[in-house]
């Protein structure tokens, strides 16, 4: 984080920030990050799967479901909800609520105990539920607060320095969870391993972690007032898609921007979802040696993504998305033309197969933070003046009304070709397509005026 990122800007520029609301943004992310790591990718969302339900493939569907049924929500609320606080404002106040709603799913968690019965599974799918929608909506409402906090010269450096910011706290977090309670014969605070209270206590961890980093964000940042009791709940509720259509018609240079973006971003959820069950299946990794794989990656992106938003600041968003497109297509091309070892050998990264896995992972790690920081600038510095909650909420829309699309031709492709490899390359596939389509938005100018 730097000084330059978080200084007053100058009077007269019509911007409510300040170097403590941007610091009070920046804060947010480390909370959402903890979710991410310990709930959604590492430690809660495989215990769930394979231990609550007790069975791996029902627990993997069921998982499938949650995921799918909550992308549907945020896809429809996004919007909504971008659209109301545009008019009515309020943004902060929903931002609480929605955080509480996340917290309370989070530590409902810990309930989660192994082979559970069907009511149990029933409440624990609806507390995760409450966590994907809760931290979703809330991250809607915390990117379109991004062109209020900074000049669009800052734009890039703080959206980067904010992804870099929760990156490094979410590899914190790993490995301080691996060292206190995965490791030791018996964990911190005494937990009972055989009843998998060191899974379960993630829950209440990430809970209280989002309660507590979403504090600066409603304390530093500028209030929101409410601008408009009555909301148009008629036009909100029916007009959703319709609106979403006809605001991409007529900005047809934003509308290219979020094409490629659900096509490029889908190719690297791909990446980032099935990477590590690649390198399960390639290699025979385990869950411990899958962990330092996933802070490996985070490490990388974390710097990445710092590096991104300065370069952005100088060069665009654009080109910084396109070089980081270019290096995430090689990476992964060389990632899944790797071998498998010739013999087992037994010791992490054993063999030079592996070790070129990591570096390559490494690689890609550093690519995908600009990637994505990049993204979020970009929006903000197309997005017309005053509208940037309904654009940002028409980004989430159409991002999770394609969520399902990658896995899905994973599956398709891994099935028809009975091969792991062929699989992942949906990945650069969805890329590369993503990237042809970037090539037609126009370049940004990071020091020009905001669109009107």
């Amino acid at each position: 984080m730097t000084t330059q990122t978080l200084d007053h800007i100058s009077p007269g520029e019509g911007l409510s920030g300040s170097r403590k609301a941007r610091l009070g943004w920046i804060l947010y992310a480390p909370g959402n990050e903890t979710i991410n790591v310990l709930l959604l990718y590492f430690i809660m969302a495989p215990y769930l799967t394979n231990v609550v339900v007790g069975d791996g493939v029902a627990g993997q569907t069921l998982w499938g479901w949650i995921s799918a049924f909550g992308a549907i929500i945020v896809a429809i609320g996004g919007q909504i909800l971008g659209s109301a606080t545009d008019v009515i404002g309020g943004q902060k106040r929903f931002i609480s609520g929605f955080v509480l709603m996340a917290s309370a799913g989070a530590a409902a968690l810990w309930f989660a105990t192994p082979n559970a019965d069907t009511g149990l599974v029933i409440l624990m799918s609806v507390a995760a539920l409450a966590i994907i929608v809760g931290v979703e909506l809330t991250s809607v409402l915390h990117n379109a607060m991004l062109p209020r906090l900074a000049p669009r010269h800052l734009v890039g450096r703080l959206s980067g320095t904010s992804i870099a910011t929760g990156i490094a706290w979410g590899l914190t977090v790993l490995g301080t969870y691996i060292v206190l309670f995965m490791l030791p014969e018996v964990p911190f605070l005494g937990l009972d391993k055989a009843s998998h209270e060191h899974d379960r206590i993630s829950g209440p961890i990430a809970g209280v972690a989002l309660l507590l980093f979403t504090v600066p964000l409603l304390l530093l940042t500028p209030p929101t007032p409410i601008n408009r009791v009555c909301l148009p709940i008629k036009r909100l509720t029916f007009g959703v898609l319709g609106e979403t259509y006809r605001s991409l018609r007529s900005h047809p240079r934003i509308a290219r921007f979020i094409i490629a973006r659900m096509i490029y971003q889908d190719g690297i959820a791909v990446a980032l979802a099935f990477g590590s069950i690649y390198a399960a299946g390639h290699f025979g990794w385990d869950g411990l040696e899958l962990g330092i794989f996933g802070m490996v990656v985070l490490g990388s992106s974390a710097i990445g993504a710092f590096i991104g938003g300065k370069v952005d600041d100088h060069i665009g968003a654009k080109r910084t998305i396109l070089i980081s497109l270019l290096i995430l297509l090689t990476g992964i091309i060389g990632l899944v033309s790797i071998p498998a070892p010739a013999e087992a050998i037994s010791g992490f990264l054993a063999t030079p197969q592996e070790q070129l896995f990591i570096g390559l992972a490494c690689v890609l790690g550093v690519s995908i933070g600009p990637a994505q920081g990049s993204g979020r600038s970009l929006m903000a510095r197309l997005a017309p003046a005053g509208e940037s909650g309904r654009w940002y909420g028409i980004m989430a829309l159409t991002g999770n009304a394609v969520a399902f699309t990658g896995p899905l031709l994973v599956a398709i492709v891994t099935d028809a070709t009975d091969s792991q490899r062929m699989g992942l390359m949906v990945s650069p596939v969805l890329i590369f397509i993503g990237l042809l389509v970037l090539l037609k938005v126009e370049n940004d100018n990071p020091k020009g005026p905001q669109p009107q």
